[in-house]
C-alpha cells in the first residue's frame, strides 16, 4: 500500500502536516509527486503565503525532484503536469508590495539524513499508507512493476513444464537476468554446461551418436560420464572437492551460482 504525505515549514516553523493514502495502485515515485503537488496547492492556500518569496519544494526521490517542473510523459503524467501549471501561477498569488516575486524551486534532500523536516514528511506518507485509500486507477510505475512480476512468474511456471530433465535432478529452477557464470572463460563453461545437459565428451553421447574413434574411459579406468569428476581419484588426488553426499554436491556445484564459481574454480586448476 502506498502513501504521500507532506510537511509545510515557514521561517522554521511548522504550519501544516498532511497525509494522503493512495492504495496498492500506486508506486513510490507516484506518492513522491502526489506529495509535491498536494504540497504545494496547501502552501498556496496558506494565509502566510504572501510574506514568502520562494516556495521550496524538498524531495528525497531525486528522480522526482529532477523531473517536477520539466515536461514528462512517464508514471503520473497528470500529476507533474498539475504541478507546472501550479507553479507557473506563483508570481500571481496575493503578496505584499514588498515581498519579491519568488519562484516555485526544487531541492532534492537526501533521505535517512535525520533531517526534521524530511523525516516529518516520512512520517505523514507512513501514516497515507496506513489510511483505507479510496479506488484509484493504476499508475504506469504500478502497471510496469505488475507487469514485471507477471512476466517473471509466467517465465517461472513455463520452465517447470519444458525444463529438461537433467536439469530438475540439479534444482535448476531459475536464473538470474544477470547470471555470474556467462562471465567464465568459455572453456570452463563449456565444461558446466556439458555436465549439466550430458552433451559433451563421455561415453554414452559418443555412443549414442556412434563416434567410432572417441575415448571412452577416463584415465582412471572408469566411463566418462557429466559428474565422473566427482569420483574421478586422479582429480580428487589433485584438487579436493567440497565435501559431502553426491546427492547434495552435485546439484550444489552444477545447480547454484555459488557452487558454479567454485567448481569453475577448481576446474581452472587443471
Amino acid at each position: 500500500m502506498a502513501g504521500a504525505g507532506f510537511a509545510i515549514y515557514q521561517s522554521g516553523k511548522q504550519f501544516l502536516q498532511s497525509s494522503i493514502p493512495l492504495g496498492p495502485n500506486k508506486e513510490v515515485f507516484d506518492a513522491e509527486a502526489e506529495a509535491a503537488l498536494a504540497g504545494a496547492k496547501a502552501a498556496f492556500q496558506l494565509h502566510t503565503a504572501c510574506y514568502a518569496t520562494n516556495l521550496w519544494i524538498c524531495l528525497d526521490n531525486l528522480e522526482v525532484a529532477t523531473r517536477l517542473l520539466s515536461p514528462f510523459t512517464g508514471s503520473s503524467q497528470e500529476v507533474f503536469e498539475s504541478f507546472r501549471a501550479l507553479a507557473e501561477t506563483w508570481l500571481s498569488r496575493e503578496r505584499f508590495p514588498y515581498t519579491d516575486g519568488g519562484s516555485v524551486r526544487i531541492c532534492w534532500v537526501p533521505g535517512h539524513t535525520q533531517i526534521p523536516e524530511n523525516e516529518a514528511a516520512d512520517q505523514a506518507a507512513k501514516k497515507g499508507a496506513a489510511m483505507n485509500p479510496p479506488l484509484s486507477k493504476h499508475s504506469h510505475a504500478s502497471l510496469k512493476r505488475q507487469a514485471k512480476i507477471e512476466m517473471l512468474s509466467a517465465m517461472q511456471r513455463y520452465w517447470q513444464t519444458t525444463a529438461p530433465q537433467t536439469y530438475r535432478d540439479l534444482w535448476i529452477t531459475t536464473y538470474p537476468r544477470r547470471s555470474a557464470e556467462l562471465k567464465l572463460p568459455r572453456p570452463l563453461l563449456a565444461r558446466i554446461l556439458a555436465a549439466r545437459t550430458g552433451h559433451g565428451d563421455f561415453a554414452a553421447y559418443h555412443e549414442r551418436f556412434k563416434h567410432e574413434n572417441a575415448h571412452l574411459l577416463c584415465r582412471c579406468g572408469a566411463r566418462k560420464t557429466p559428474f565422473h569428476f566427482l569420483f574421478c581419484c586422479i582429480a580428487k588426488r589433485r584438487l579436493p572437492l567440497p565435501s559431502g553426499p553426491p546427492s547434495e554436491t552435485i546439484p550444489y556445484l552444477l545447480g547454484t551460482p555459488k557452487g558454479t564459481a567454485k567448481l569453475a574454480a577448481w576446474l581452472s586448476k587443471f
